[in-house]
């Protein structure tokens, strides 16, 4: 049988069902249960500018935060600067601008949150730095414009670059799956059938159900993986990463 930790991982981490009309959709990624009241209240300090309460935010979050930026490839200065601006924004300013937490839904822990949304302007940053790297010398069309213009032409019609780079790098990884593999995918995961019903559906040996959804599985996570640094080298996910990432938000799949 495949191991149930895979199976409940790719339940989870891909939150997969049936679209409303066509194929696959990765979102409705569930809450955390162990989501604590304390907690809420104390983000709810935060957010009316409490000092002590954002005193602690950052005592607790500040430390892990800077591990998970170096661990995912930014430079220590890049990941301190990012910070100092992330708590920054925690704190609700002038003109009736309030604090970066208002966004903040209670489905995940904070500090997930604060890691994602770290990381994604993280991603911005690069990318606003490639991006005036591909430009040229003035009145050269090439290859800096040209370079620029793909760079362009590539960029996300979501807001949040990092979200849709998680999405559109899996949606590629299944992409590339065979015939069999999607299919099965499908059956066992958005129609929840038993092994035991694949079996008697395929006339298939039950270890070899479950080699090759094992296999399939690995397969996916590799090039889910290989898609990401393909699209952005200077980032440097794990596939336990990928999956934090994606419990943090909803991802549409299609």
């Amino acid at each position: 049988m495949v191991s149930e930790w895979r199976a409940d991982a790719f339940r989870r981490t891909f939150g997969l069902r049936k679209a409303a009309h066509v194929g696959i959709r990765l979102g409705g990624m569930s809450s955390h249960p162990g989501q604590q009241d304390g907690e809420i209240l104390w983000i709810s300090k935060c957010r009316q500018g409490d000092v002590e309460a954002l005193t602690a935010l950052r005592e607790k979050c500040h430390g892990p935060l800077l591990g998970i930026l170096l661990a995912r490839g930014a430079a220590r200065t890049e990941a301190e600067d990012l910070l100092a601006d992330l708590w920054a924004d925690c704190v609700p300013g002038q003109d009736d601008r309030p604090s970066i937490l208002e966004k903040f839904s209670g489905k995940c822990t904070v500090q997930g949150w604060l890691a994602t949304v770290a990381t994604n302007r993280w991603v911005d940053l690069k990318r606003k730095q490639n991006r005036h790297v591909a430009v040229g010398p003035e009145g050269n069309d090439s290859p800096g414009r040209e370079e620029l213009a793909r760079l362009e032409a590539a960029a996300y019609a979501s807001d949040d670059t990092l979200i849709s780079l998680l999405r559109d790098s899996l949606k590629s990884a299944f992409a590339l799956c065979g015939p069999k593999a999607r299919v099965l995918f499908r059956l066992v995961y958005l129609y929840e059938l038993s092994q035991r019903e694949i079996v008697q559906m395929l006339g298939w040996s039950e270890s070899k159900v479950s080699r090759f959804l094992s296999s399939a599985m690995k397969e996916v996570e590799m090039r889910t993986l290989a898609e990401v640094k393909k699209r952005d080298p200077w980032l440097d996910l794990s596939w336990q990463d990928f999956v934090e990432l994606c419990e943090t938000h909803q991802i549409g799949f299609m």
